[in-house]
């Protein structure tokens, strides 16, 4: 979803794009054609070494490079003429607005639209300790910017929201041609996500709300409500699948949840420099690419959020890590639901998830289920849950059952170790005095070990 990490652009670009008087001598003239051709190769924040040559500001070298930077082989087209061509609308000097329409009907891989009206009322365990609003309510977002960087040298030059209205889902796209129209830009986005009641995005919570926190407060407005539910969707989806994927980022879930294929998509780390073609350049070709891009970005959130409900409710079906969303489960005190969750995967759950199933178990005193669960673990001396489910029998049979011998005999099944050198060497003691007592001495067996 992010631009790879490119060189960002300085704030101070807004002050220093009228000042071209210092390159009118030919030295100067070669000292720009030069930072123009590093620049054409991808070096663009590339600086000459040397302990006295002073370093330049990126704005310095953009500001350059649009005096004397690649020559055109077509004028800039006006913002009217490339709104048009683009089937946008200026709404600011500088700024264009572009709306798309979709059918909540309409698939994006394998989910549809519609179905991620459903997960209001659907039941599902919560995502993210959300009650989740009215549907309309609902704002997708997705940025396409400068850099990786973040702080007030990454712009944030196309902003991409999405709401539903009846029965379509709207795609509301911000493209930033002028930097001067950053503060109108920025107004239309915080009016946009103040009328929100719950916020949608993927990595938001680290990178497209603090950035935009940033530039709405460099431009003199107020931040984003701190009363705006937000759920961030890489979250849930590192829950299910970190530990089963190679890595969690939007195109990984497209491949392997959402079945998305992207056909001559623009990857986003050449956004950064499609932006930059038309700053410094003038050249229009691939921001059209990069709105494509932002919008099948907005597409694969709004079913990201229904696929997710149905990874819940059906985990296996789609690889997901059972033990981590049944931690989850743990952590956000639904225990119950956690213990459900394993016991309808009970013949496939690994050593460790089986684990915490017998805890569950355990702690509500189903004994016969979780002994069961022991057993079986122990029986497998491969197993690195083997020792703990050894320990468990041994615990069991001393404090519950009262039968020290058994419990014994499970302890020395265990490894070398101090702690479990002690629970042997403890049993051993507690058996030799049960054998010098009158029968009937021995103290009643603990319900709870």
């Amino acid at each position: 979803m992010r631009s790879a990490a490119t060189q960002t652009l300085d704030s101070s670009v807004l002050s220093a794009e009228s000042d071209t008087d210092s390159a009118t001598d030919s030295n100067s003239a070669r000292q720009v054609q030069s930072a123009a051709d590093t620049a054409v190769t991808g070096q663009l924040g590339a600086e000459p070494s040397g302990p006295c040559t002073p370093r330049r500001s990126l704005a310095e070298r953009i500001r350059r490079l649009s005096v004397a930077g690649p020559t055109r082989s077509q004028p800039r087209p006006t913002p009217e003429a490339l709104a048009d061509s683009l089937g946008a609308e200026l709404i600011a000097p500088g700024l264009l607005q572009l709306e798309r329409q979709r059918p909540l009907s309409q698939r994006h891989g394998r989910f549809q639209l519609a179905k991620g009206l459903s997960c209001c009322t659907r039941g599902e365990p919560d995502l993210s300790r959300l009650s989740l609003p009215d549907a309309e309510g609902w704002r997708f977002l997705d940025t396409e910017t400068s850099g990786l960087a973040g702080g007030t040298g990454t712009w944030a030059f196309v902003v991409g929201i999405g709401r539903i209205q009846g029965a379509e889902l709207c795609l509301r796209q911000y493209l930033l041609l002028e930097l001067d129209a950053e503060a109108a830009m920025m107004a239309r986005v915080q009016s946009e996500l103040a009328a929100a009641n719950l916020l949608i995005s993927y990595n938001g919570k680290r990178f497209d709300l603090p950035l935009l926190e940033t530039r709405l407060r460099l431009n003199g407005l107020s931040g984003l409500s701190d009363t705006l539910d937000h759920l961030d969707l890489l979250y849930p989806v590192r829950r299910a699948f970190a530990r089963r994927w190679p890595d969690c980022c939007l195109a990984r879930c497209e491949q392997r949840l959402l079945n998305v294929e992207r056909d001559d998509d623009l990857p986003g780390a050449e956004a950064p420099a499609a932006w930059l073609d038309w700053l410094r350049a003038g050249s229009p070709a691939r921001l059209g690419a990069v709105l494509r891009h932002n919008r099948l970005d907005l597409l694969s959130l709004a079913v990201l959020l229904p696929a997710l409900a149905e990874v819940q409710s059906q985990p296996q079906a789609f690889g997901a890590d059972l033990l981590s969303l049944a931690r989850h489960l743990l952590r956000s005190g639904q225990a119950q639901e956690a213990e459900r969750l394993l016991e309808s995967h009970l013949l496939s759950l690994e050593p460790a998830a089986a684990l915490v199933l017998a805890q569950l178990q355990r702690r509500r005193g189903a004994w016969s289920e979780a002994v069961s669960i022991w057993q079986r673990l122990a029986a497998d001396a491969m197993a690195d849950a083997a020792v703990a489910a050894l320990v468990e029998l041994a615990k069991y049979q001393e404090h519950v059952k009262g039968d020290l011998a058994q419990a014994l005999a499970y302890a020395e099944q265990l490894p070398d170790g101090e702690a479990h050198r002690h629970r042997r060497a403890r049993l051993r003691r507690r058996l030799m005095q049960r054998n010098l007592q009158p029968r009937g001495a021995e103290a009643t067996p603990q319900a709870n070990p």
